[in-house]
């Protein structure tokens, strides 16, 4: 089953205790839920690195436009030169 294709335009990055990194923004999808796959960390339309994400974060309670994704991959996004935000998300074709 091919992994449905989806774009997250990153609004925030959380580094949790834990060693995952979560993105959160608003995602643009046909799938309701994003799976485990393999994506491309995107500046304008420059890849800048290639990362695994785990899946979908699922939150509980209040609905808001922004959806989460996250990573239990090291990823060192200051050393690409990106910040916290304004950077795009793709899974990989």
């Amino acid at each position: 089953m091919k992994t449905s294709l989806f774009t997250m335009t990153v609004s925030d990055t959380f580094h949790l205790e834990d060693g995952r990194t979560v993105f959160v923004g608003p995602i643009e999808a046909e799938a309701k839920a994003i799976p485990p796959c393999d994506c491309e960390i995107l500046v304008g339309d420059e890849i800048k690195a290639s990362l695994r994400i785990d899946g979908e974060e699922i939150p509980k309670g209040k609905k808001t436009p922004d959806r989460s994704i996250s990573t239990s991959q090291r990823i060192d996004l200051a050393g690409y030169g990106i910040g916290r935000s304004g950077f795009q998300i793709r899974s990989k074709a």
